[in-house]
């Protein structure tokens, strides 16, 4: 694989008491990657779990396997650019990497 990968912080919702008998969600860090980002085109889903990945802009690869990655996540990279999960593969099993498919978001902090 290539040598300059990139450094990705995978964030995971967290509830916060609002003080008033309520609570508010924000995106905590969860873990921190390395990986390869690229866009998806029509020709690159695959057909076997195109119901999970139709709406998929991107795709994560991370060459190190971890199987912590859920699709309750978001990914942010070292631009602030957020992508939501949609869906986590461990190709045919053999926890060698994993591909995290994702739907861009825009930017933190953007409103």
């Amino acid at each position: 694989m290539f040598d300059d990968t990139q450094l990705f912080m995978i964030q995971t919702k967290e509830q916060n008491d609002d003080g008033i008998g309520g609570f508010e969600e924000s995106w905590v860090g969860f873990k921190l990657v390395s990986g390869y980002l690229d866009l998806i085109t029509g020709t690159d889903q695959n057909t076997l779990q195109n119901a999970f990945t139709e709406q998929s802009t991107h795709i994560l690869i991370i060459p190190e396997y971890t199987n912590e990655i859920t699709d309750d996540m978001r990914v942010v990279d070292d631009r602030d650019r957020w992508y939501s999960v949609t869906y986590v593969d461990d190709p045919i099993g053999v926890h060698d990497h994993i591909e995290v498919y994702l739907t861009y978001g825009g930017v933190v902090g953007e409103y």
